[in-house]
């Protein structure tokens, strides 16, 4: 019996969902839930061995030896018995640690649902093209010169150009109001647009407008990532760093797999019950709910943005005002952030961490065209070649929830930053080694099926996944600390966009230049320098990023040992 495509869909969906939320959930509130049905005190101290904090306990009360292991070696004590002294000091301290825990975890789980509910918007325009492209979508054109269709090239080129220019400038403005600031600014930015986008004629007349406010969604997307990575800097330990970038590329996978397809199944139901009319040109503006729902899912993250800062404020007041001043995080400047910069451009990891991140933006970009690669070079369906384009993202997501701690963890961890370099020059090779295969199809070298060719987009976008997410973030973070995370992060990324903006427009003469009207060796051979380069890029990135993570570590190591 075969399954449905909408039935296989929905069960794909609640399967990724149940991953993700066992996944967030597994890593604190059940030990915490477990450790309270002990003893109070219990819960106190496996908190504080858990995060390492030991250090944040009253100095005034004994810590003593119960066990012989690799943690007590390290932190001298695994128990701490109290004996008298000043307990409530102690109570009050202990609990301090508890409500980080607590605080850290929702954090976690209001950055998921942040990116998770952004790239979910950042659907919208791609679920809407053809029909705010049709003469009936209810926007009106008044432009002689410029067809329907040269509008939506110029807004598509005009918003990579927006968020380029995002990525350039806002990176010391984030280092200098903080990132949970940042997000609450950028999802309202989203709200707005989009909601103004969906409510009608009256807000979104003209297809310019439209193109003027998906402008500024994506000068507002652009700041999202670092700002999320700055909240992770500022607000979480390092050990948690390489799991928490994890879940945003969780969150960026699963936001992209559902919105997609909500988006369709909202416009398939308009469809179904729009207004029967007896003109042939009826307007159809069933295309403004796919937006006013991306701007009202962006209360959800708003909402718990608000009540973690809330959350932080109340926690903050509870501490002496001595407290408060030691453990506030140092105020930062533009002109701090731009200095850190400047610091660690003099570094050579900077500019290989740079250069595997800038040509590995245009690998997992690519997502955009593989349907329509496989449907031109394997003579796949349409509907078949939409698939192999989910693998791609199915193969993202696998890696990164199931590998990032395990392939590339925090540098507190056992693993090495030898067996980190090792881990990321292996993944890229599998990525290089799939589009080899890919260029020598092209080629006529080697014969691949339609499903050896899909089974090779699922490794590569397993493979793409950690190298492209997790080292150069984690360098951002480290790097530039709480003063500038986020400007390191936005300048690797511009250059990405960059660089980005020149592939799509080499990918677009491609397809303007062979579609399905030539034969097979035609459209092959057209396709055979776009996986040329590829391919050259994907070796690139393996040999820099392997050097750029041992380079990293090993000044790392040098300043520990100073």
């Amino acid at each position: 019996m075969r399954l449905r495509l909408p039935g296989l869909l929905i069960i794909t969906i609640c399967s990724l969902v149940a991953a993700s939320a066992n996944a967030i959930m597994k890593s604190s509130t059940i030990p915490v839930l477990f450790a309270t049905s002990l003893r109070p005190r219990c819960k106190i101290f496996y908190e504080a061995r858990r995060r390492n904090a030991l250090d944040l306990l009253p100095a005034n009360f004994e810590k003593k030896h119960l066990a012989v292991s690799p943690f007590v070696a390290n932190k001298k004590a695994s128990f701490i018995s109290v004996r008298g002294g000043d307990t409530h000091e102690f109570e009050q301290q202990c609990s301090n640690v508890t409500n980080q825990s607590g605080s850290t975890s929702f954090l976690s789980v209001t950055l998921f649902l942040t990116y998770l509910t952004v790239m979910g918007a950042k659907c919208a325009l791609p679920s809407t093209l053809s029909s705010i492209s049709s003469p009936v979508s209810g926007l009106d054109h008044y432009s002689a010169s410029l067809s329907r269709q040269d509008v939506i090239s110029r807004l598509l080129a005009l918003s990579t150009l927006s968020i380029a220019i995002g990525k350039l400038a806002l990176g010391p403005v984030i280092d200098s109001i903080g990132g949970v600031r940042s997000l609450q600014i950028a999802l309202s930015t989203l709200f707005i647009c989009l909601g103004l986008i969906g409510l009608g004629p009256a807000t979104c007349p003209t297809l310019t407008s439209l193109a003027g406010y998906w402008i500024v969604v994506d000068f507002a997307f652009s700041c999202c990532w670092a700002a999320a990575l700055k909240a992770i800097r500022d607000n979480m330990q390092e050990n948690t760093w390489s799991r928490e970038i994890g879940r945003l590329a969780m969150a960026a996978r699963m936001g992209n797999a559902i919105s997609f397809a909500f988006f369709a199944w909202l416009l398939s139901w308009a469809a179904r019950n729009a207004v029967s009319t007896s003109t042939h040109d009826a307007i159809d503006t069933s295309w403004r709910l796919v937006y006013l729902s991306s701007s009202s899912i962006q209360l959800v993250p708003l909402t718990l943005l608000y009540l973690f800062k809330k959350k932080s404020a109340m926690s903050n007041s509870g501490q002496t005002t001595a407290q408060s001043h030691a453990e506030a995080p140092t105020q930062s400047t533009m002109i701090r952030s731009l200095k850190i910069l400047s610091r660690e451009s003099r570094h050579l990891e900077f500019w290989l961490h740079l250069l595997s991140r800038t040509l590995m933006m245009v690998l997992v970009s690519f997502l955009l065209f593989i349907p329509t690669y496989m449907n031109q070079c394997f003579s796949m369906s349409s509907a078949s070649s939409a698939r192999v384009g989910s693998f791609f993202a199915m193969g993202c997501l696998a890696s990164v929830t199931t590998m990032s701690e395990k392939t590339y963890p925090a540098a507190s961890s056992t693993v090495t930053y030898k067996q980190r370099s090792w881990a990321v020059l292996c993944l890229l090779a599998i990525s290089t080694i799939c589009l080899s295969l890919q260029f020598a199809f092209l080629q006529d070298i080697l014969p691949l099926s339609p499903m050896m060719g899909a089974l090779s987009m699922f490794a590569w976008g397993f493979a793409l996944a950690i190298p492209f997410y997790i080292p150069a973030s984690m360098f951002a973070l480290k790097r530039g600390g709480k003063e500038g995370s986020a400007t390191i992060a936005d300048a690797f990324d511009v250059c990405g966009f960059s660089l980005l903006a020149i592939f799509n427009s080499s990918v677009a003469r491609v397809l303007n230049s062979g579609g399905r009207n030539g034969n097979l060796v035609n459209r092959k051979a057209l396709w055979s320098p776009i996986f040329l380069w590829m391919l050259t890029g994907s070796a690139v990135s393996m040999v820099s990023m392997f050097f750029a993570v041992r380079m990293e570590g090993r000044r790392h190591e040098s300043l520990e040992g100073t």
